[in-house]
């Protein structure tokens, strides 16, 4: 019997964790990526890995994706999540804690996390001590290596049903196949729309700035912090973690008219960075007020740590937000649908905007 020929649309960590899913499980694969690999939403050296979630099923899936992450780290020889620890600050507290212990996994409930450049954090704070800072690169390095030829560079312009199965045509070649995946990023949307797949994800701006921190004489490294106390201004919290040595990065997330996606990049990323060095001006301690490093990416607006999968046909999709700590769970389902012709439930759903 011939091996299952499989299309993925997308080549961020999601489309590359899929497409090595498949090739391991002996399926004819190619990954198409519009510009290059990891180079979108999955671009950038890291992401804050944890366990903390509000839902039990996403903590548990989080926990599957540390197992992992594991086996890929000792298939590359190299680490892929730190051992940073994350910390969570903020009214979601309970209900995080609550669904950590409802997945029987470890956490702690102090009022105090030593090191991290805050001047002040109100607690209670959540530590999750499997938390830390996932290498970016190095889990992009692991997976082009294992896709390998399978991935193609080509912008899909028709995805269309045959006979039998489904052909998806680039600016150069046309691919015919049992099964598509889309997991494109950006794209995810217009793509799955072209299938009959509705997925409801309209887009938002965000940036992550990086500045420079002194390194604490002690050596200890900060954890990952993600703070949603709101507690310097009301409708601004931020995520933070150490990128490298003398490095602090800090993502803030604002209203959300604030960073609609008819306000135009450029606006929203000069409004973010203002109100970010302000806030490092004013919060952190040791920490440079001038960014020396910008990430941006569109986001999935509304859907926080959920996403949702579809079908129609020979044709899957998945849109969310925030996936990175869980690709390796999702590069499996999404592969394990592909060749079955499931639909993975999703988790989740999106927040009221």
């Amino acid at each position: 019997m011939s091996p299952v020929r499989i299309v993925v649309i997308g080549a961020g960590v999601v489309g590359l964790a899929t497409a090595a899913a498949l090739r391991d499980r002996g399926a004819d694969v190619v990954c198409i990526e519009a510009d290059a690999p990891m180079s979108q939403r999955s671009r950038g050296a890291s992401r804050i890995f944890r366990l903390a979630h509000g839902d039990p099923e996403l903590v548990a899936l989080a926990a599957a994706a540390m197992e992992v992450y594991g086996e890929w780290a000792e298939r590359a020889g190299a680490p892929m999540i730190g051992s940073e620890q994350t910390v969570v600050a903020g009214p979601d507290v309970g209900e995080w804690s609550a669904a950590m212990a409802a997945a029987g996994v470890p956490f702690d409930v102090t009022d105090r996390a030593p090191g991290l450049p805050v001047r002040s954090l109100p607690g209670p704070l959540l530590v999750d001590p499997s938390g830390g800072v996932i290498d970016a690169q190095a889990v992009g390095r692991h997976l082009v290596d294992r896709v390998g030829g399978a991935l193609v560079i080509g912008t899909v312009t028709e995805i269309g049903e045959t006979p039998g199965g489904v052909r998806v045509r680039t600016a150069l070649n046309s691919y015919d196949a049992d099964s598509v995946v889309i997991v494109a990023g950006a794209g995810t949307v217009s793509l799955a729309a072209s299938a009959g797949i509705d997925l409801g994800a309209p887009l938002r701006h965000h940036v992550r700035f990086t500045f420079t921190r002194d390194e604490p004489a002690t050596g200890q490294v900060a954890p990952c912090l993600i703070d949603r106390t709101e507690s310097w201004r009301p409708d601004f919290t931020s995520y933070q973690h150490r990128t490298a040595p003398g490095r602090w990065a800090v993502g803030a997330h604002l209203a959300h008219e604030a960073v609609a996606w008819e306000k135009g990049r450029d606006a929203v990323v000069d409004l973010s960075r203002r109100l970010t060095s302000q806030y490092v001006r004013q919060c952190l301690t040791g920490v440079g007020t001038v960014a020396v490093e910008e990430l941006y990416c569109d986001v999935a607006a509304g859907w926080g740590d959920g996403y949702r999968i579809a079908r129609r046909g020979a044709v899957l999709a998945m849109a969310g937000d925030n996936l990175f700590k869980l690709a390796p769970v999702l590069g499996g389902a999404l592969a394990e649908a592909a060749l079955s012709g499931g639909t993975p439930p999703g988790v989740g759903e999106p927040a009221s905007p």
